[in-house]
């Protein structure tokens, strides 16, 4: 910071004050402050408490709490000494002078009878702790790129090289001073005790599982997944919950004014990037465990393994892979056995690692490469093998009790691992009743979840590959096996761009639906921009998808959807004189619209296809009931 100094006059005097000044904040306050304009850190609460105003007397004066009445977390009251002066600090990196406005004391204030003045800090500096939230959001979702520059970069293996720059940024300039024994981020992650596990279907309720288990352990548990439902926020929870907003505000701030310094001092022949949108979640993530002190981190892989950002973890406590199906074929390849390679890349020397069953093929390349690895895997047994078997699971459907099989797994050999527990004596006994626990009070929206509203019920199942869309039939037909037969069945699908609705729509044919509707998954059309050129959506848009679509994108994709229903009853149903309505909706409210005014009496409504539209619809729902 360079504080300048501007004279001003006071009963024909002018004097200039001393360059320091007090900050009044509860003690205990850990805030730092950067630029308006270009968010630059200026400085944090310790380097502002230590620099005392020198007043005309040669003292410093602190006013009490009762001067500083309703004080708003966006507006900090400073207080200053002296009669005559006024400190400016200017930003020393986007050359922007930040003044002061002042303003008297209470009249009924000792210390304005002695003629000091309150100085009132108004849309100068910003305190990172208070920031809004959705600026925090609009900034995140500018970092969006085209899949196909995603791509490029995770076949070079840019991805985890980037992401270990960023982290470096912040080891540099951050966590060095706060980071008990001076260790960097580099080294503390390592030590967040981590759980890795990749895969096709299954990884987040795996994940959701075990750290449900180990949450009732008493551990403090640390969660990141993707993609998220309603808000980013969901991304990273900490012991069981979505990190509260004034937590993501201030570690975005913290995360991303660095990362972006060091973006603009990079050299030419080495220049690094900004980060991409899940480089930067991922880079924030272990910032996050790490100054939360968590005891074990459970990490979703975002795509693949091999060259995921996330797998810049280099010695985690164990690895799990789901099971493996075929998705994401640009980034990873075509074949099954191709997809194993990439996802087995999280497998670490001397680690130990567990697998759900798999296709042949797919467990030959997963056998090879932990042998490549020098890693020990294991088959997760099924669930009958525990003698409590049968018991509850939180998650409804029949393939949680894979995810479940997997998880109860990675939890054992971290206990054995972290909590000396013997992992022989553990599979030997019944699950413990703190396993069980954790078991049956797991949750993870979105997944085999029923929602009843006042007009109809919905089944969610954000199911987008072709496997795990079987599931999602077979789950919804037995659900509503005992229904009234009258009971009127919608099905509510979209699958994004790099997906076929023809495959995915296959399997949902034998369902015979009474209506179909094909949805974009975004809550209202103010959330979808009308201009190509826009990136980043609505204002108040936080999610990625939103971010980066458009309506002429969406009617071409809506057309396809139709399209390809239509050829699949042509070509599968014998009747086929009885199609069923279709309809298409360029918001989820839209379609809720439609689903209310109806004639149909509480219908059934199947929502799949996309984690993004069973997030749209869980957040208009929300909505519809906080209005209520």
């Amino acid at each position: 910071i360079r504080q300048k100094m501007v004279k001003t006059s006071h009963r024909g005097r002018s004097k200039a004050l001393g360059k320091l000044f007090q900050l009044y904040l509860p003690a205990k306050t850990h805030r730092t402050y950067s630029c308006l304009h270009c968010r630059a850190q200026l400085a944090n609460h310790d380097e502002l408490i230590s620099k005392s105003f020198q007043g005309s007397q040669g003292r410093a004066y602190l006013f009490n709490s009762v001067v500083n009445v309703n004080t708003s977390a966006a507006e900090e009251r400073v207080l200053l000494t002296g009669l005559h002066e006024v400190a400016d600090i200017y930003c020393e990196c986007c050359k922007t002078l930040l003044g002061w406005k002042y303003e008297h004391a209470f009249e009924s204030s000792q210390k304005y009878k002695e003629g000091k003045y309150i100085i009132e800090l108004v849309h100068m500096i910003k305190d990172n702790g208070w920031d809004d939230e959705n600026e925090a959001i609009s900034t995140l979702n500018s970092l969006q790129t085209n899949q196909s520059v995603i791509a490029a970069n995770k076949r070079a293996g840019k991805s985890m090289t980037d992401v270990l720059r960023y982290l470096s940024c912040l080891n540099i300039q951050v966590i060095e001073r706060t980071i008990h024994r001076g260790n960097g981020i580099l080294d503390q992650i390592d030590r967040l005790n981590v759980i890795h596990v990749a895969g096709t279907k299954g990884k987040g309720s795996t994940c959701a599982f075990t750290e449900s288990i180990l949450r009732q352990y008493g551990y403090r548990t640390g969660f990141y997944s993707s993609p998220h439902l309603i808000e980013v926020r969901e991304r990273i929870r900490l012991d069981g919950e979505l990190l509260s907003k004034e937590k993501f505000v201030h570690y975005f701030w913290k995360c991303y004014n660095p990362i972006r310094d060091a973006v603009q001092k990079s050299k030419e022949e080495d220049p690094l990037p900004m980060p991409f949108y899940f480089s930067f979640l991922t880079t924030m993530m272990f910032y996050v465990f790490v100054h939360e002190q968590i005891d074990v981190a459970i990490v979703e892989v975002g795509i693949g393994g091999e060259h995921d950002c996330t797998n810049v973890i280099k010695t985690p406590v164990v690895c799990g892979i789901t099971s493996l199906g075929l998705d994401h074929v640009s980034i990873l390849g075509n074949t099954i056995d191709k997809i194993a390679w990439q996802k087995a890349g999280i497998f670490k020397k001397g680690v130990q690692a567990v697998t759900a069953p798999q296709l042949p093929e797919a467990m030959r390349v997963l056998i090879e490469r932990a042998e490549e690895k020098q890693c020990t895997l294991t088959l997760a047994p099924p669930l009958n093998h525990y003698p409590n078997y049968p018991f509850h699971l939180g998650l409804n459907g029949d393939v949680q009790e894979t995810n479940a099989a997997l998880a109860i797994q990675l939890a054992f050999h971290w206990l054995n691992a972290r909590a000396d527990q013997s992992y022989d004596k553990l599979m030997e006994a019944s699950l413990s009743t703190k396993i069980l626990q954790g078991l049956a009070t797991c949750r993870w929206s979105g997944r085999n979840e029923i929602v009843e509203t006042d007009t109809a019920t919905y089944y969610l199942d954000g199911a987008h590959t072709i496997e795990s869309i079987e599931q999602c039939k077979n789950w919804f037909m037995n659900s509503i096996s005992k229904q009234d037969a009258s009971t009127r069945n919608i099905l509510l699908f979209y699958c994004s761009n790099d997906r076929n609705p023809e495959i995915l729509l296959q399997p949902l044919m034998s369902c015979k639906f009474d209506c179909v509707a094909f949805c974009s998954p975004t809550t209202s059309l103010s959330s979808v921009s009308s201009n190509s050129n826009n990136q980043t959506g609505s204002k108040f848009s936080n999610d990625q998808w939103r971010a980066s679509k458009t309506i002429n994108d969406e009617i071409g994709r809506l057309s396809l959807h139709v399209a390809a229903f239509e050829q699949l009853w042509l070509s599968t149903i014998e009747n086929q004189t009885n199609m069923p309505s279709m309809h298409c909706f360029h918001s989820v409210a839209q379609a809720l619209a439609w689903i209310d005014e109806s004639k149909l009496s509480k219908p059934s409504v199947l929502v799949t296809g996309s984690l993004y539209l069973v997030g749209a619809l869980l957040k208009s729902l929300e909505e519809n009931h906080a209005e209520m």
